[in-house]
């Protein structure tokens, strides 16, 4: 008598979580080209800004040296 082998149940799938409606939307709108490019400009302000800072520091330390 052959013995019937039971066949292995097929997973199905599973459905990533989607999120709806807000969340989405502002997700679309994060990834859009325009926010990523005005997002580079900002940290290149910032960039500019530390160095103008580390600039202005060092010619105060310079300054309040000469007046000693």
């Amino acid at each position: 008598m052959a013995v019937k082998k039971k066949t292995a149940a097929k997973r199905k799938p599973v459905a990533r979580k989607r999120m709806g409606g807000i969340a989405s939307y502002v997700r679309s709108v994060f990834n859009s080209p325009g926010v990523k490019k005005v997002a580079s400009t900002i940290k290149g302000l910032e960039a500019k800004l530390k160095a103008a800072k580390k600039k202005k520091a060092a010619a105060v330390k310079i300054a309040r040296k000469k007046i000693k």
